[in-house]
C-alpha cells in the first residue's frame, strides 16, 4: 500500500512539475517581444504598411503584467495581429538601453522622456518616422475594454495607402 501510494505521489508530481514547465514555455513564447532597434523595426513596419505599439513599461510595474498577460500576450499568441501592428515591449528601468528611429543608442528613460511618458504600462502608436499616429493608452482603466481601445488606436494609425 505505502508503495503504491509512493508511486502514485512520484507520478502526481512529474505531472504537476511538466504543466508547470509547459506554462512558462507557453508564456515565454507568447510574450510580447522587447525593442532594440527602432530603426529595423521601423523598416519592417514600412515593409508590412502597418503601424508600431511600443508598449512602456518597467520590471516592477504590476499593471504592465496585467496587461501583457490578459491582452497583449493573446494577441501576440493569436497570430490575427500579425500583419495589422508591430507590437514591441520599452522597458525604462534604470540601465535599460534601445537604439532609436535615427539608429542611436541610447538610454530607454531618455527615449520615454521624449515622447512624454510618465506612466506604466503606456501604449504609443507610431508611424515609420517615429511619430505618433493615434491616441496613446495610459494605464489600465477597465481591462475588459482595452482590447477595443487597442484595435481602434491600430486601425486609426495604420497607414492609408491611397495617400
Amino acid at each position: 500500500m505505502f508503495h503504491a501510494l509512493r508511486l502514485l505521489f512520484t507520478r502526481l508530481t512529474l505531472v504537476l512539475l511538466g504543466l508547470a514547465c509547459f506554462g512558462s514555455l507557453q508564456a515565454d513564447y507568447a510574450s510580447i517581444p522587447l525593442a532594440d532597434n527602432l530603426r529595423e523595426l521601423a523598416d519592417k513596419a514600412k515593409q508590412q504598411q502597418s503601424p508600431i505599439m511600443l508598449m512602456f513599461s518597467q520590471y516592477h510595474c504590476e499593471f504592465c503584467e496585467l496587461m501583457k498577460t490578459e491582452v497583449l500576450d493573446p494577441m501576440q499568441l493569436s497570430g490575427e495581429y500579425e500583419n495589422q501592428v508591430v507590437m514591441r515591449e520599452v522597458m525604462i528601468d534604470p540601465g535599460e538601453m534601445i537604439t532609436n528611429f535615427q539608429g542611436k543608442r541610447e538610454a530607454a528613460s531618455i527615449f520615454a522622456d521624449r515622447y512624454g511618458v510618465f506612466v506604466t504600462p503606456t501604449l504609443v502608436f507610431l508611424d515609420t518616422n517615429g511619430k505618433e499616429s493615434a491616441e496613446r493608452i495610459l494605464g489600465i482603466n477597465t481591462i475588459d475594454f482595452l482590447l477595443f481601445y487597442i484595435e481602434e488606436a491600430i486601425e486609426t494609425a495604420t497607414p492609408n495607402p491611397d495617400q
